[in-house]
């Protein structure tokens, strides 16, 4: 942004001043200036600089990352040692203790005097970080920068998190109070942070914490609890718990816990939510689930299993076939998920074992929503096996992406836009959606190249078959494309109804996450929203749109242009 600017410009006028001589860098040529004088000179080729060079291969200072205010005498120093750190962070990314090793050294290519590095000194405790840099957190700084970098990450989010645990393992004191610093700074200031953002801080510090045996001070964030429940700082901390929950149990995370905590994690361990209980049953439902259970319990079959269902409900004279199908595929989904419900491979063998029974139940959009509702409520106490299973079922094309749009937006989750599976689950649809298209793509490429082989062969037998292939790939890949394009307009027309209406949101804060997921969304897809603009722009940005959602499009058409 502009403070970026203007401060790589404050750079540069230093420089300028300076003759254009960094002191930073270590020189070891400057040993042989005399040898170089009489050495035959050479006559260097004119140096072009790159005219097109995208802004997130770069590391961009970060005026809220910094630790403490950087000496203003220092600005110079301070970028080309965060610019070391930043070009060994990138050439090094395949392989994180490498770079590591090399970051941890990185410091002696630069001259003694032009940073503190708390790690070789006796006492790091009297080093003053305001009148002298800190190399362990310019360190930090950069490594956080790229890891709330914006529209999104040069590289996935998990390097940033395993090259962490690596330098915290080289450095296991002064490392682990770095980081925490720059948790709790970023924290301390998190109303004004991007939801991406925080979502992927929460992210990161739930497997730091995890493979450093949960150890956190946890104190420091005592009052989170009494916070409002969509507060930003409330949801970090607890959506955080909720990934160490998954990433351990929740008897050990209660335990490293103070009891103020204890509104911000579930009272009892995730679970499904079957719901034919005996106690909730009237007598002739309780018929239809007991004999359900028997059979899948059993390892009865798809058609033994629809039969019971036909059976039944074809004895209800009080309801038509509507009420009847719709009751029967409650039923059968219920069951078929309590079977799975063990793990994970449980619950993937059994959508698979009654995948037929499933798709048959799904025959049209409303059908397919109920499935996708009923999915949610049994997985309600476990939000990971929620997203887990939303995931098989469009896999097995029981469900389709159009179907997630519809479940994820309705107005009953009005009022809980800041939680974070939500969009986790948005995320993984439309991003199953594009990869299947991009798979598509390729797979014309080969099958037009074996067409152009085989004509060259002059093959007409081969040719014929190969075109019929070609046309089969067009075919699913037109149809994908459709879908593609389905999801992005459904899911922006979504957003827009929802923050455009008075009924869209909670209160402030709610519609305050919603806008904050719009913006995510229309980024991260920018190339499939802009590819899908006359539409839009006609049908969803019109005037009946509230001006903050107009202005969200109008910057990601900037970001595109």
């Amino acid at each position: 942004g502009s403070n970026a600017l203007a401060h790589l410009l404050d750079v540069v006028r230093a420089v300028a001043a300076n003759g254009w001589k960094i002191d930073a860098i270590y020189a070891p040529y400057e040993m042989f200036t005399s040898e170089f004088a009489q050495a035959k000179q050479h006559a260097l080729p004119a140096l072009e600089l790159p005219t097109q060079l995208a802004a997130t291969a770069f590391y961009t200072p970060s005026e809220f990352l910094q630790l403490v205010p950087s000496p203003s005498d220092q600005i110079v120093r301070k970028y080309v040692m965060q610019d070391f750190i930043a070009d060994t962070l990138t050439q090094l990314e395949g392989n994180r203790k490498d770079c590591g090793k090399c970051l941890m050294q990185i410091h002696g290519l630069c001259n003694e005097d032009v940073c503190s590095v708390m790690t070789t000194v006796q006492h790091p405790e009297d080093i003053d970080p305001e009148s002298t840099l800190v190399f362990e957190y310019m360190m930090a700084e950069v490594l956080f920068s790229f890891l709330l970098q914006l529209p999104e990450g040069l590289y996935r989010e998990m390097y940033y998190t395993s090259l962490a645990i690596e330098l915290r393992k080289a450095e296991p004191v002064i490392l682990t109070n770095v980081f925490e610093t720059m948790v709790e700074n970023i924290v301390a200031r998190v109303q004004f942070i991007d939801v991406e953002c925080l979502n992927r801080l929460s992210n990161w510090l739930a497997v730091y914490i995890s493979n450093f045996g949960f150890q956190w001070d946890w104190k420091k964030w005592a009052d989170t609890a009494g916070e409002a429940e969509d507060s930003p700082k409330h949801r970090f901390v607890q959506e955080t718990l909720l990934k160490l929950i998954r990433l351990s149990y929740l008897d050990r995370v209660r335990a490293m816990l103070p009891d103020s905590y204890a509104a911000l994690i579930p009272a009892k361990p995730p679970a499904h939510n079957f719901k034919f209980t005996v106690q909730a049953m009237d007598e002739r439902t309780r018929d239809v689930s007991v004999a359900m259970g028997r059979c899948l319990k059993s390892k009865g079959t798809v058609e033994q299993a629809l039969a019971i269902l036909q059976e039944h409900y074809s004895q209800w004279a009080d309801i038509d076939d509507e009420k009847r199908q719709t009751l029967a595929r409650e039923m059968l989904v219920e069951h078929v998920f309590l079977l799975g419900s063990k793990t994970f491979s449980h619950m993937l063998n059994a959508i698979e074992k009654f995948m037929p029974a499933l798709q048959k139940f799904g025959d049209s959009a409303e059908a397919k929503l109920q499935i996708a509702q009923v999915t949610e409520d049994f997985w309600l106490r476990n939000p990971q096996f929620f997203a887990i299973t939303i995931d098989k079922l469009i896999n097995y094309r029981v469900i389709d992406p159009a179907t997630v749009v519809a479940m994820l937006f309705d107005n009953g989750h009005v009022g809980s836009w800041s939680k974070f599976h939500y969009w986790e689950i948005l995320h993984n649809t439309v991003k199953k959606v594009n990869m299947r298209v991009v798979q598509l793509q390729g797979r014309l490429e080969a099958a037009n190249a074996a067409a152009n082989a085989m004509a060259d062969d002059d093959a007409p037998a081969a040719e014929s078959q190969t075109a019929e292939s070609v046309e089969h790939v067009e075919a699913t890949l037109a149809q994908m494309v459709q879908e593609q394009k389905d999801v992005v307009v459904s899911t922006t027309r979504h957003f827009a109804r929802l923050l455009s209406s008075d009924s869209g949101a909670a209160g402030e804060l709610d519609r305050a996450w919603l806008h904050g997921r719009f913006k995510e969304f229309l980024r991260t897809y920018r190339v499939q929203v802009m590819e899908n603009a006359p539409v839009l722009e006609s049908e969803v940005f019109t005037a009946e749109a509230s001006n903050d959602v107009r202005q969200a499009f109008e910057d990601v058409r900037k970001m595109s242009a």
